[in-house]
């Protein structure tokens, strides 16, 4: 980091670029290491997060109990440990041991990631870019994890309850994989994170002009079909959570509307000052012209009355020089 900030005021060349780009992936590289090798000897504590949505006194479990118990409706009552799991590969629960520990050590590395990953382009960035990009720094791991812990506690035991009690016919018996139960899991709580970032990029396209307010809310029906549609990718093949993705991705986009709204504003407050700085200073420029050019009349003036002046003074002179030649050749006459 030392050397990118000394580069930071001088050009780097590819060569730098690469050195220093090495330099950042091992360094994250070794973070991540050290964060799975921990992950690794937590076991414990990896295995019950990623098993905790099956259990009854799981928060979003209990949440829903309570309101199909207030509102007598069994509808809302959701059985998730009603899923029966199984591992049927010999190097399965190892397996799930290691992608555990992995997931927890990216979860808990994406930050610095971020942060290592705009020091390497913060040397490229105006002064002016530098100061807002922080902003992307700070929001973007607040955005990933409030997205990560909603599909974790609201998606997936939902998801879970819906398609693990799902049934065809009462002849088939639902025993899940372990390795199926877990992508689930880890795919709505990512479904989530991705999904949250979209306030983020809203705001970076509305910056960079692409995108305004107004178009936003022409093709709100568009996009109501592009999130339906990023809804049903990122989730498993199940109505409950392609609507529970939705819904909060709808919720962001009209959020973003308003950002990009006060982006809009902030842009014309910025040119109207701009417009109203240029316009004192071609007003200045103004004055200042024509005061000189008063200035010059004015000196003008003066030399031309200070020159009649002195051509009277000479005419006077040279006449009482006459005057006097004259009187002596009287006297001798």
């Amino acid at each position: 980091m030392s050397n990118q900030a000394d580069n930071e005021g001088a050009e780097m060349t590819f060569g730098e670029h690469l050195d220093e780009l090495r330099k950042i992936l091992v360094r994250v590289a070794l973070i991540f290491s050290v964060l799975f090798v921990v992950f690794f000897i937590l076991k414990g504590i990896v295995l019950d997060i990623v098993f905790a949505p099956i259990r009854p006194e799981f928060p979003t479990n209990r949440l829903f109990t309570w309101l199909a118990g207030v509102m007598n409706s069994e509808a809302l009552n959701i059985h998730p440990e009603n899923v029966e799991l199984f591992n049927n590969k010999m190097a399965g629960q190892f397996m799930l041991h290691i992608k555990s520990s992995l997931v927890g050590a990216f979860v808990v590395a994406f930050p610095y990631l971020i942060w290592e990953l705009w020091l390497f382009v913060k040397p490229a960035l105006p002064p002016y870019q530098r100061k807002q990009s922080i902003r992307y720094v700070v929001e973007t791991p607040l955005w990933f994890i409030t997205g990560l812990l909603f599909g974790y506690y609201i998606i997936s035991p939902l998801a879970i309850n819906f398609l693990g009690n799902y049934t065809v016919s009462d002849q088939i018996s639902n025993i899940i994989d372990v390795g199926s139960f877990m992508s689930t899991v880890l795919g709505v709580s990512f479904a989530g994170a991705i999904a949250f970032q979209l306030p983020l990029l809203i705001r970076l396209l509305a910056t960079i002009g692409l995108i305004g307010s107004e178009s936003m809310r022409q093709y709100r029906k568009l996009a109501v079909v592009v999130l339906l549609v990023f809804s049903a990718l990122i989730t498993p093949p199940d109505v409950v959570s392609q609507v529970l993705i939705f819904v909060p991705c709808y919720a962001l986009y009209e959020y973003g509307i308003r950002i990009a709204r006060r982006i809009e504003m902030q842009r014309a407050k910025e040119e109207a000052a701009y417009n109203a700085r240029m316009a004192a200073e071609g007003n200045t420029e103004e004055s200042a012209a024509a005061e000189q050019t008063e200035e010059a009349a004015e000196t003008e003036t003066v030399d031309e009355t200070a020159e009649d002046d002195t051509i009277s003074a000479l005419d006077r002179e040279s006449g009482s020089d006459d005057g006097s030649k004259s009187e002596p050749e009287d006297t001798e006459k």
